[in-house]
């Protein structure tokens, strides 16, 4: 695949070793060209571990989330006294770290960036100044989850919410790399609109796009309207119900891959594929109907229909990982700590805005009956459809 010119100029930075932001708008390929960068570095035998704030952005980039791998509290703002000690083998798995990939750093506070460097220092590790730190995101999607008292505290601290107001930050002489050509979308005006959205402006070209016509799968601001859609949908179609329960292992929770402990669902439900697939062209967000054959026999099956094909869905297994220092090659392992075997689908009536973050789909119906709240939602839910054609707007 080919690259752009900035994919290759971030490429080329993290092979030269140094400390690089890659941000960039919705669809510019900043997840291709990690992957690509983590693949190159490795090949060149260096330790490389990727993290993420959630856990499902963490599945996303193949790594871990930055809470479990640094033992950092979930609660509170993090000071160096809050942050622990380590046993041994942690240490030892910490200070062998070579290059730090964190993505999703929108969500990242700046007290877990300083706590991730008071960890190392109070570990006897490598600080975060010497080793190579690679930071991914888009600043203007979705930021941190914290109520106001903790925005309170880091605006009293920190003078602000962002990563880029920690300690350390100013220590890392990060280069900062900005991808901007856009390659989940082709249309100029459309483009150049979701632009104006991003940079918290409005913009008078979507008003076209209000209608009471739904298309595809709905997005929405809050869980409630995503819920009422869901319900209503499920129980719109007639027939028998089928439930799937999850079969969990270890620590981890279903919505650390954005998967139901329990799925019910009828024969003709809309649903969403919520996994990448080698056997065929199933990827995670690929929308269809939930279909039935053999009904109440032995050889009962079930399928996503997307189109006029029909593929088999079957039980997943999907494993939370940690990292680990391996022993015999000094490398950096990730290592299964809890799993989940579930078939790999969820009611797709309606999806939260914060769900699709990274999703693409073809057409889609932003519901905002009740208005967005959080900085970043209208422009992630509007940069979810590949072209204009397929959007719809629903308002009051």
């Amino acid at each position: 695949m080919n690259h752009s010119k900035n994919q290759q100029e971030f490429l080329q930075a993290v092979l030269d070793g140094k400390n690089v932001f890659l941000t960039g708008k919705a669809g510019t390929g900043k997840s291709h060209i990690t992957k690509v960068a983590m693949t190159e570095l490795q090949k060149q035998g260096k330790n490389v571990m990727a993290l993420a704030p959630t856990g499902i952005a963490a599945n996303n980039i193949g790594g871990a989330t930055l809470h479990s791998t640094f033992s950092l509290s979930p609660f509170g703002i993090l000071t160096f006294e809050t942050c622990n000690f380590m046993k041994d083998t942690k240490r030892k798995m910490l200070s062998k770290i070579d290059t730090l990939f964190i993505d999703e750093v929108s969500m990242l506070r700046p007290d877990i960036l300083d706590g991730l460097n008071w960890t190392l220092i109070k570990n006897g590790c490598k600080t975060l100044e010497e080793m190579q730190i690679i930071l991914i995101g888009d600043m203007k999607q979705l930021g941190i989850v914290a109520d106001d008292n903790m925005v309170s505290v880091m605006l009293k601290t920190y003078g602000g919410c962002s990563f880029e107001k920690a300690d350390i930050y100013p220590r890392l002489n990060i280069v900062n790399i900005e991808l901007d050509e856009v390659l989940r979308q082709n249309d100029p005006e459309f483009i150049s609109a979701l632009n104006s959205i991003r940079d918290g402006g409005k913009n008078e070209y979507f008003r076209q796009f209000v209608s009471d016509i739904q298309k595809g799968i709905i997005l929405a601001p809050h869980n409630a309207t995503v819920q009422k859609y869901n319900i209503n949908g499920f129980h719109s179609i007639e027939g028998n119900q089928y439930t799937f329960e999850a079969s969990i292992e270890g620590n981890l929770k279903a919505t650390d891959f954005n998967l139901e402990p329990t799925i019910k669902v009828k024969d003709g439900c809309k649903i969403m594929y919520l996994a990448n697939s080698k056997n065929n062209n199933l990827i995670n967000g690929t929308l269809g109907i939930f279909r039935v054959s053999d009904a109440g026999t032995e050889d009962e099956r079930y399928f996503i229909e997307v189109g006029e094909e029909q593929f088999s869905l079957e039980q997943k297994k999907f494993t939370k990982k940690e990292y680990i220092l391996n022993r015999k090659t000094g490398k950096l392992d990730l290592q299964d700590v809890g799993s989940i075997i579930q078939i790999p689908i969820k009611l797709a009536y309606a999806l939260t805005i914060h769900k699709s973050q990274g999703l693409t789909f073809d057409e889609v119906t932003i519901d905002l009956t009740l208005p967005c709240f959080a900085k970043g939602q209208m422009y992630v839910a509007l940069s979810r459809v590949r072209t204009p054609s397929g959007l719809s707007i629903i308002t009051k």
